[in-house]
């Protein structure tokens, strides 16, 4: 009986959002669900997905499907655990199931296919070609001399018009010309040839060897070893030549083995000494226990910058492996991945695996065949990992869990926390989150029972948090100093230099140029209505995004009357060039965006810092995350507090956790570290919570705000951005949805803002304005989003539980 498949297509446009049937030839009757296979799809060949398979029915005509052309898998590429999570991201973030199953793909294609083109001479006769336009008779000539040309090499030649097209399109629709497709693998694999001991070596075999030293001595040095690549051997001076000929006389075998590759597999790492457990992380992991042995498996560690926290995720993992299970372990930023594997491979070696998007297409395939054979039981990665191919996976830590470096920024825009909870429950894995500065969201489940939480209250043999020291940068201002350094800082910098100790300087660039501030008293240009900060759009005005009131930017400052109200923000350059001028002795390396752009860059920039052969490691917010350098015993923080003037009802956890993030760098060595901290808005609670390092005042403060105004975690956040080419048609688009669901929901616990231009209110022409539906029933929403097809609206962009409102 013929089979058909249903099949979803890889390709990212929204508007695919169902599955396509195709025939199964009887010489593909193997495949099953979760296999990959080539189809032909509007006129191209394309991958697809098999989700299931169907007998025919009698009433299928069968004659109108297209069938299979190729298979990529005989052995399906989707567990049922990877389909069910690509599954509910689909239902959960409001897009299609292909789009979700390619994010399992190591760079999201598993084939690279390209059209090539050739003449059909047996339907050509001399008459018809003596007929064509001299365009289209070029063209066949081409053809007829060079075969199998792709696109690319034929607009090279003819260029790339619409003459061209045409008539390439007019050759095809006659006939005259064929269009096939090339397809090779993405995964290209490298095999090294290896020498493998074949026979038992004694007197007998070594006298055949007399007059042949040459062979005896790589006979005799295999006899040792068993085994080795001809590339080792060759660098013992054993030669191609000479295991040819062992192999012929059959005392070895040669064969080619494949090489995985593995950036990291050669990161020198000691042994881990045994170390005994603080009292802290002791009672963490008993705590652990008793609820694991009681069904509960979520847990939040919340403990303080260098508590051990990454004792605590080993302990577990190691736990875990003993099982035979596999461990996920995830950070929110490729910078942190390096330390991360350091401190796993002193107790697991060659078990860790590391998944992030720097890693070349092939790597990240070699290492997903090193996961699903088992020769990887540990994985470390960015948000990416999520999608390696498990199997039995037992746990998955989210280190940093508050970072908003998790959220995914384009379609579909999945949080890796959403999702690995989901995994947690589809493997029945344990799930451990750990932050000094949990998300709002993940401390109240806790306090609510949702989570088991871990407290760490103290660093590790018991050293002293860091002294932070609070300078007004306004009051700099007023004393004559114009310099992006405060005096305060300029003296912690001389001291710590004097001292041959280190520093980490950190400027925060997030917020920066979109308000207007004045540098005299700090007041910054806000809504009359709203009071969030009014943001500067380059047409020259300020404008409100929640209530759109409009501005013109100010000379003076409303306030004070200062001429000194500018669009605030500096770049690291413009510090390090100024750190130089003031302290000439110092060494600088920066770690930011422009500098990390290699493989490797930021690993090698920590490395060289950690070394000492750099006093000052300057750079953006990633100089904040997780690094545990003991030298370092000064930090200065520039600007942190310029998250607060974005319109964005999460700012000030943002900047509550930037500052008792990047503080918590300083003093993890045996002396307390001392911290500057620089800010315009000395007196906010966000601010004064940060310095005093309090999580639990500052949790209770921003819990009513946001209680109040009915935000996370009090219910679920759905941003819906509008664009078109025409402003008055994104704008009407908006407010209809915006009438149809105050209209649906009316009298439920559903509330919806806007609609209010984006931050970036038109990007290439396109204008874009959002509305935020907050909700504490999110099925329900999402269902009437579905009903209303906004899913599939190309002019519409989804974002579940968005990072930023604006």
């Amino acid at each position: 009986m013929e089979k058909t498949a249903d099949i979803y297509i890889n390709i990212p446009v929204k508007s695919i959002a169902k599955p396509y049937t195709y025939l199964v030839p009887e010489q593909f009757d193997f495949l099953k669900a979760g296999c990959r296979v080539l189809v032909p799809f509007g006129g191209r060949l394309m991958e697809g997905f098999i989700i299931k398979i169907h007998d025919t029915s009698a009433d299928l005509d069968t004659a109108r499907l297209k069938a299979v052309k190729d298979v990529l898998d005989t052995q399906p590429w989707f567990t049922p655990n990877m389909y069910a999570t690509a599954k509910w991201m689909a239902d959960f973030y409001l897009c299609s199931l292909g789009e979700t199953m390619r994010l399992f793909i190591p760079g999201k294609n598993s084939v690279k296919i390209r059209p090539v083109f050739n003449i059909n001479e047996t339907d050509l006769s001399a008459k018809k070609l003596a007929k064509l336009p001299a365009g289209q008779k070029q063209l066949l000539a081409y053809l007829k001399a060079y075969k199998n040309a792709d696109l690319l090499t034929l607009r090279r030649s003819f260029g790339a018009g619409e003459n061209f097209t045409a008539d390439l399109e007019k050759l095809i629709a006659k006939n005259y010309v064929t269009r096939s497709y090339i397809y090779h693998s993405q995964a290209k694999k490298i095999y090294v040839e290896y020498a493998v001991l074949n026979a038992a070596v004694d007197e007998t075999v070594l006298d055949t060897l007399k007059r042949k030293p040459a062979q005896k001595k790589a006979l005799l040095y295999l006899n040792e070893i068993k085994e080795s690549s001809a590339y080792d051997l060759k660098q013992r001076g054993i030669s191609a030549a000479t295991l040819n000929a062992l192999a012929e006389l059959g005392y070895i075998r040669l064969e080619k083995r494949q090489k995985l590759r593995d950036s990291y597999k050669n990161m020198l790492t000691a042994k881990a000494a045994k170390r005994t457990l603080t009292p802290e992380q002791q009672n963490a992991l008993n705590i652990m226990k008793e609820k694991i042995g009681q069904g509960q498996k979520k847990f939040l560690l919340f403990g303080v910058t260098g508590s051990g926290k990454t004792q605590i995720y080993i302990e577990t993992a190691l736990k875990v492996r003993a099982d035979g299970r596999q461990v996920l372990i995830l950070v929110p930023e490729i910078v942190l991945t390096g330390q991360l594997v350091m401190s796993f491979k002193q107790y697991f070696a060659d078990d860790v695996a590391v998944i992030h998007s720097k890693l070349s297409v092939n790597e990240r395939n070699d290492t997903f065949w090193r996961i699903r054979t088992g020769q990887a039981g540990i994985v470390i990665g960015a948000r990416s990992a999520l999608f390696a191919p498990f199997d039995n996976l037992g746990l998955i830590v989210m280190d940093e869990e508050h970072d908003a470096s998790y959220k995914q920024d384009e379609s579909p825009r999945y949080h890796a926390h959403d999702v690995a909870e989901k995994m947690a429950q589809i493997y029945d894995a344990i799930f451990l989150l750990g932050s000094a500065t949990p998300s709002l969201e993940s401390f109240y489940k806790a306090q609510n029972g949702e989570y088991t939480l871990l407290t760490m209250r103290d660093r590790i043999d018991n050293i002293p948090m860091p002294y932070i020291e609070g300078v007004d940068m306004r009051e700099e201002l007023k004393s004559g100093n114009r310099k992006i350094l405060s005096r305060k800082l300029q003296e912690l910098i001389e001291a710590t230099l004097a001292k041959k100790q280190q520093l980490i300087i950190m400027l925060n660039r997030r917020g920066f140029s979109t308000f207007v501030m004045c540098r005299s008293c700090g007041h910054v240009i806000k809504c009359p209505q709203c009071n969030l900060p009014l943001v500067y759009h380059r047409r020259g005005v300020l404008q409100c995004h929640h209530c759109d009131i409009t501005e013109p930017v100010p000379d003076v400052c409303p306030n004070c009357q200062s001429r000194y109200i500018k669009f605030f923000g500096s770049g690291t350059e413009k510090l390090e060039e100024e750190l130089a001028q003031v302290f000439p002795q110092a060494r600088i390396i920066r770690l930011d965006r422009d500098t990390t752009g290699r493989k490797f860059a930021h690993q090698d920039i920590l490395k060289q810092f950690k070394a000492g052969l750099y006093d000052i490691l300057l750079g953006t917010q990633m100089v904040a995350k997780g690094h545990d350098i003991p030298s370092v015993t000064g930090v200065g923080i520039i600007s942190a507090d310029s998250s607060l003037n974005l319109p964005d009802f999460r700012a000030s956890e943002r900047t509550f956790a930037l500052i008792t993030q990047t503080a918590g760098r300083a003093g993890r060595g045996h002396e307390q570290g001392h911290v500057v901290l620089q800010t315009y808005n000395l007196e906010h609670y966000a601010v004064q919570c940060g310095m005093k390092q309090d999580y639990l005042s500052f949790y209770q403060e921003e819990m009513q705000m946001r209680k109040m105004l009915y935000y996370p975690p009090f219910c679920h956040l759905i941003k819906l951005t509008f664009q078109n080419e025409i402003e008055e048609k994104a704008l009407k688009a908006a407010s209809d949805l915006k009438t149809q669901v105050e209209q649906y929901f009316n009298n439920m616990n559903v509330k919806i803002m806007g609609p209010a231009p984006a931050l970036v209110a038109k990007f290439k022409d396109i204008y874009r304005f959002n509305l935020l539906i907050k909700t504490d029933d999110l099925d329900i929403v999402n269902k009437f989003l579905r009903q209303k097809k906004i899913d599939t609206d190309k002019n519409i962009t989804i974002d579940i539980n968005p990072i930023n409102t604006n």
